[in-house]
């Protein structure tokens, strides 16, 4: 009896390894498929408990999975994330007015070389030397690259790629966003990655981490430039930015292009009412 038992377990752990979904070969600078993140559901097998949960590895991160209501599962995971994407964009709404009031006649050299910095960390070509001749069209393009993103916008997709915080992913790599990264033992390598590939989802050391990977992946990335226009665009109209408006922007950032854009769209509308 003991022995069929085994060859049963064994048997169900086989065809729950096949039907894991298989990602997607990776685009440049961490795109992939927003499948990549949501775990697939798991065989259910009859037993006399309740299967148990996922152990959480970091300790950080809530057990979202522990809340039977909907509502107040989501209400804990948008309380849980939004103190950490509010201060990250107060941070850089400061920084952002470091750069508007550079002068290079005034400014302290401490001034000028955050500013340096600043042009770097957002990959911004600049020659060595900042002229009074360049120095409006470099602040010009860093200030569309270093910019704020709506609360709302990058709670959706965090709920999006993560399971509402209880993907395998989100539990034991702290990644929110599903990002990819492509050296040897930067992640976690995921189940069902074909052959030939190399990419990893990237471990951060926290949920603030990686929800800080996100902000620099939407603000450095090539792949969001249209995204970042149409920020700028409401900035130049001195109008809110606005996340349905700005969520066009994200067609690169899944395979599923259009339709995930509707569905981020989609769930800002129904679950605004929740943060």
């Amino acid at each position: 009896m003991l022995s069929n038992l085994v060859k049963a377990g064994f048997s169900v752990a086989v065809i729950y390894a096949a039907i894991y979904p298989v990602l997607n070969p990776p685009a440049p600078l961490e795109l992939k498929d927003n499948t990549s993140v949501v775990e697939a559901k798991k065989v259910e097998v009859k037993k006399p408990k309740q299967a148990e949960k996922p152990v959480i590895v970091n300790v950080d991160l809530p057990d979202f999975s522990k809340y039977r209501d909907v509502k107040e599962k989501k209400r804990a995971f948008f309380a849980f994330l939004r103190p950490f994407v509010e201060q990250i964009n107060t941070e850089i709404e400061a920084q952002r007015l470091l750069v508007k009031n550079l002068d290079l006649q005034t400014s302290s050299q401490e001034h000028r070389d955050e500013f340096q910095r600043l042009l770097k960390a957002y990959k911004v070509e600049a020659s060595q030397s900042i002229t009074v001749d360049n120095i409006g069209p470099l602040k010009q393009e860093l200030l569309k690259r270093l910019d704020i993103i709506p609360v709302e916008l990058v709670l959706m997709q965090a709920a999006n790629e993560s399971a509402w915080g209880t993907s395998r992913f989100a539990l034991q790599a702290n990644n929110l966003f599903g990002q990819w990264c492509f050296r040897k033992g930067c992640g976690i390598v995921p189940k069902g990655r074909p052959e030939g590939e190399t990419y990893e989802v990237r471990k951060f050391k926290s949920p603030k981490q990686s929800i800080r990977g996100y902000f620099f992946n939407i603000n450095a990335g090539y792949a969001y430039e249209e995204l970042r226009t149409l920020r700028a665009t409401l900035r130049a109209m001195n109008e809110e930015i606005d996340p349905y408006v700005i969520a066009e922007g994200l067609i690169p950032y899944s395979t599923r292009r259009e339709a995930y854009v509707d569905e981020i769209q989609n769930m800002i509308r129904i679950n605004k009412k929740y943060i």
